[in-house]
């Protein structure tokens, strides 16, 4: 049971450092003026190429898969759209840090879905996250949030990206993380058209190397993500996924030359808040 656990650890922690990767790509292709719902579309279809083998050799279509698609789709659309636009409007240091709430909504919904504890040490979690918040924001949230417009948004698709985690649980466990991780890619890929308003930049984006980095990075870290589900709880895996967070300042320091200074402490302490609300 212990080996399981760590081997979810592992996972999760396999699937921060290549989502953390992969958003320096989506910050250039911002940079470079491509519409960001465009970005968000592209690794979609490019995840559900990469990963057709493995929706093909563990297939597994059933009735659970069926109808939790109901539940997260909707959320997930909405999550991802906040998500890229958290991305544009406010630097990698300062929007990613506010994913670190993740955790918070996704174990209060394992606990009302799945049963999944809360003790103290998850509460004291809780609070490090939210005091980690307040030292990041100066404690003057109003003036900040108005400066910074993708806080907004990073705080929206936390709260719908940590309800969809224990979802997507359900689903995966119904199922088998290969296949659903190539399922996922596939919906999303027909889900998000409706809002891709910018679709002639498909022949421009082929030139690009950065749309293929981003949906082969994706891809491997939507792989892990749903294979540490089956070794450890919802709420570990979006806990420790958090790390992600610390590398996202780092990056935003040495690929944008965003200044870190209240990014790096806040960001520890967040991040000790989400590990303390995993155990």
């Amino acid at each position: 049971m212990q080996y399981d656990h760590l081997l979810g650890v592992f996972f999760s922690l396999l699937s921060a450092v290549f989502w953390a990767t992969n958003d320096i790509f989506n910050k250039r292709l911002i940079q470079k003026k491509y519409d960001e719902n465009f970005i968000l579309w592209t690794r979609f279809p490019l995840g559900a190429i990469f990963l057709l083998p493995l929706g093909i050799y563990f297939w597994d279509m059933n009735s659970t898969v069926i109808y939790t698609t109901f539940l997260w789709l909707p959320l997930e659309i909405l999550a991802s759209i906040f998500f890229i636009r958290a991305l544009k409007y406010s630097p990698l240091s300062v929007a990613m840090p506010f994913f670190a709430t993740m955790p918070v909504f996704s174990a209060l919904a394992g606990w009302v879905l799945l049963g999944e504890g809360l003790d103290f040490k998850g509460i004291l979690g809780m609070f490090l996250i939210f005091y980690g918040s307040t030292i990041l924001v100066e404690s003057d949230f109003k003036s900040f949030s108005t400066a910074n417009k993708g806080v907004f948004y990073a705080l929206l698709s936390s709260l719908l990206f940590g309800i969809n985690v224990v979802i997507g649980k359900i689903a995966v466990i119904g199922s088998n993380q290969f296949f659903f991780a190539w399922y996922y890619c596939l919906v999303m890929s027909f889900a998000l058209i409706p809002f891709v308003k910018k679709f002639p930049e498909f022949r421009k984006s082929i030139k690009e190397y950065e749309f293929t980095i981003v949906g082969m990075l994706f891809s491997l870290g939507m792989v892990f993500y749903t294979w540490a589900y089956i070794y450890t709880y919802a709420s570990y895996v979006a806990a420790i996924e958090r790390l992600a967070i610390l590398l996202d300042v780092i990056y935003g320091r040495i690929f944008f030359g965003e200044k870190i200074r209240n990014a790096v402490k806040a960001s520890f302490i967040m991040i000790l808040g989400a590990l303390l609300l995993s155990l």
